[in-house]
């Protein structure tokens, strides 16, 4: 990635201090925006997705420390890196916090060298280890499939969702990509957001890719989030389509086979997987339980989501028999 390409956040209060590092920044040719006086620091960060993050220890009444917790203890900012500046009488009395909360860090001022070295060892680590989607930037497969390892190994009751977007690929042929990926984006919005108003503070979103995405939650928070991520996707849809599209119901493109046919408007599917009823003991078994639920739900029109209310039974003759049982619901 090109430094042009590379967003900077800072959060320094000190205007000699900000003033040096705007200087040092604009001359490696990054492309720097200064936090507004004011603003809040995490809502800031969702609107603007910067690559990296440069916060000053005593930032907010010498919250700063705090403030970076609370930027890794959230799915939506929590893949961006974070370089705190802090006094040395400060390390000494908060490096348990620093460890908790931060990527790194450099004692003020930095010392020019060290400051463009971090920045970039920060920028390689968080592209290797995160993973994020480049348009959602919610995280990947990777982190995915770390995610629902540690919950399987756990043993504590959990809820996987896997999100569909129906129809959407003959959205994307007859409105084409940047509509498409507008749709994407959108829904990666509505997702995040029922997550953290109706879910647990330590719930996950991810994007597989293309229009699937995933959440970890708990079973009593399963239901309540799927029902209103269905109410707000099938709110936003209207707005994407043209108003005859919206008039007739159905859009006139290619079908998967390649053929012309009237597709339906785009809705959304959600397959719920609760270990609550019995221990789904891998990711094969997990798997293997969505794509049944999935398959279910691609032959029901509208948004819809479904719960498994029973694992599988290993001791049922059928393939079928004892695996388990469904609720369906078309969320009005």
């Amino acid at each position: 990635m090109m430094s042009k390409e590379i967003r900077i956040v800072l959060a320094v209060p000190d205007l000699k201090l900000r003033e040096i590092l705007l200087y040092l920044l604009k001359a490696w040719e990054y492309n720097v925006a200064e936090l507004p006086e004011g603003e809040d620091i995490i809502e800031y960060l969702k609107k603007e997705n910067p690559s990296l993050i440069i916060i000053d220890a005593a930032l907010q009444d010498k919250r700063g420390l705090e403030i970076c917790k609370e930027i890794k203890g959230d799915f939506l900012t929590s893949y961006i890196p974070t370089i705190v500046l802090i006094d040395k009488r400060q390390l000494r009395r908060d490096l348990l916090s620093i460890e908790q909360g931060v990527d790194d860090y450099l004692i003020k001022p930095p010392d020019p060298i060290d400051l463009e070295i971090r920045i970039v060892l920060a920028l390689r680590s968080a592209a290797h280890h995160f993973n994020a989607n480049a348009l959602t930037r919610l995280p990947g497969n990777k982190l995915i499939e770390r995610e629902l390892i540690q919950s399987l190994d756990s043993r504590h009751p959990f809820s996987f969702h896997y999100i569909d977007i129906d129809n959407f690929k003959s959205y994307n042929d007859k409105y084409g990509y940047i509509r498409g990926n507008q749709v994407i984006t959108e829904t990666a919005k509505i997702i995040s957001k029922n997550v953290k108003a109706c879910g647990n503070g330590k719930d996950f979103v991810g994007h597989i890719g293309g229009d699937d995405f995933v959440i970890i939650t708990t079973p009593d928070k399963a239901e309540p989030i799927a029902k209103q991520t269905l109410r707000d996707f099938d709110a936003m849809v209207p707005h994407r389509y043209l108003s005859s599209d919206i008039k007739n119901g159905f859009i006139v493109s290619r079908d998967r086979s390649g053929r012309m046919a009237n597709i339906p408007l785009m809705s959304l599917s959600i397959a719920i997987v609760n270990n609550t009823f019995g221990k789904v003991s891998n990711l094969f078994e997990l798997m293997d339980i969505t794509t049944e639920l999935k398959n279910y739900l691609k032959d029901l029109r509208g948004s819809n989501f479904m719960v498994n209310r029973r694992v599988v039974d290993k001791g049922s003759k059928s393939r079928n028999q004892g695996r388990f049982s469904t609720q369906s619901r078309t969320v009005p």
